[in-house]
């Protein structure tokens, strides 16, 4: 007989296996400088090639809420490896799009929309299938080593990219790169098939209307979204702009480019190795106003980057590396505080609300960049105090003022102000 210590170790296992075959195929195809040098290669300006990153978090955000309905009534494992072979699928033909002639780009685009879309259904079902097995005080350290392992795969495999695909990569050569990584992205439904089903106490005989209202009911849950929505609204714009600034306002070669966007993702890796170190010996009230005003120094940072496309790369990498930093921690820090803030009962919906603030500001502030870049008030800079910007720059000092003005809703955090009800949850009692 297996005990349920073994059962967990081995869903652990799996569950960080799956993760990392899935973020390695998530970040080649949606957000990393691949897809914005294979989008470009094939055509697209930087309206669309902005617009291919903001995709998937996009419908994260809009439709997450919705899919938890299905995943209340169908339930998440099965939902999920179901909605997983059609995102294979969407997978391969994104990376066969070059071969649909002058319906390339629509081809491309139509993929990932396909793609986002399934891999949203899928979110819907993941937290909560975590929940199954994870308890309250395993989940800070499940999830730093889980995001810790799917960064460093995801680190690697991009630095291999850029040594493979050099200065200047060919249409076939970055198709290459994508069917590996569609190879990959299938492991995660292989892995997810093995995780052991555990008993559970949620209730699936809420309908969606209760549901909902019983998480938009949740105060503290809801000021802690809210939060989220805007503090994602004003970073998660940063790296995708910095990556199309260094190709096409620097003129920046193809793998130092690439490189960036490892050093990036560096920057996660580090991040979710350490958010434990700091959570153990900070306080979480002084983490989320630290990490708030160390974004806000860090983008303004990066509007100063030298002139010459080598320089500028090696301290946007630099930079970059920090920011994913913040990004990792924090991701972190909000996906316990969500799992800890859920309703009991209404795990499902709860979390989907609340990713569903986290997810849509994170496709929104990418989708109002792409349709900024492709618009005229932006199209030849502006001038301030002297000093010319470029439409680049110009987004980043949107950014600088947006997480400036975002500080302001620190004060609903329950962690930095809580609640009675707040803190009886801490110390599992009623209130």
């Amino acid at each position: 007989m297996v005990s349920i210590a073994e059962l967990t170790k081995r869903a652990e296992k799996n569950a960080i296996l799956s993760s990392c075959c899935g973020f390695l195929g998530e970040v080649t195809l949606t957000d990393s400088a691949v897809i914005v040098l294979f989008a470009g290669v094939l055509g697209a300006g930087d309206m669309l090639t902005m617009l291919t990153t903001s995709v998937l978090p996009l419908f994260n955000g809009l439709l997450i809420i919705p899919m938890a309905a299905l995943v209340m009534k169908y339930g998440s494992r099965h939902l999920i490896c179901r909605v997983l072979i059609v995102s294979s699928v969407a997978y391969f033909f994104a990376a066969s799009s070059p071969w649909f002639g002058a319906a390339r780009i629509p081809v491309l685009l139509g993929s990932i929309v396909i793609f986002a879309l399934s891999v949203t259904i899928f979110l819907a079902g993941w937290f909560p299938l975590l929940d199954t097995f994870l308890t309250r005080n395993a989940r800070i350290g499940f999830f730093s080593r889980m995001r810790f392992c799917h960064q460093l795969s995801a680190v690697l495999f991009l630095l291999l990219c850029g040594l493979f695909l050099g200065v200047n990569p060919s249409v076939e050569q970055l198709q290459m790169v994508l069917f590996c990584a569609a190879v990959i992205f299938c492991g995660r439904a292989f892995f997810i098939s093995r995780i052991p089903e555990f008993p559970t106490s949620e209730s699936t005989d809420l309908d969606f209307r209760t549901g909902i209202l019983l998480a938009a009911g949740n105060r503290n849950l809801t000021g802690f979204s809210v939060y989220l929505f805007m503090l994602n609204l004003s970073v998660f714009g940063t790296v995708p702009l910095m990556l199309l600034y260094l190709k096409n306002g620097l003129n920046a070669p193809g793998n130092g480019v690439i490189f960036v966007s490892s050093a990036a993702l560096i920057g996660m890796l580090l991040g979710y190795l350490g958010i434990g170190f700091i959570v153990r010996r900070w306080k979480r009230y002084l983490i989320f106003p630290t990490f708030h005003g160390l974004y806000f120094l860090l983008n303004c940072t990066l509007l100063f980057l030298p002139s010459s496309p080598i320089a500028a790369c090696a301290v946007a990498g630099v930079i970059l590396t920090a920011y994913n930093f913040l990004i990792a921690g924090s991701s972190i820090l909000a996906s316990g505080e969500m799992m800890a803030l859920a309703s009991p009962g209404n795990k499902v919906m709860a979390m989907a609300f609340s990713g569903a603030f986290s997810y849509g500001a994170w496709g929104l502030s990418r989708l109002i960049s792409s349709f900024l870049l492709g618009s005229e008030i932006l199209a030849s800079g502006w001038s301030i105090g002297g000093r010319h910007f470029s439409h680049y720059q110009v987004l980043l000092l949107i950014y600088s003022a947006a997480i400036l003005f975002s500080s302001i809703f620190l004060v609903l955090i329950p962690a930095i102000f809580p609640d009675e009800k707040y803190l009886c949850r801490l110390k599992r009692i009623k209130p």
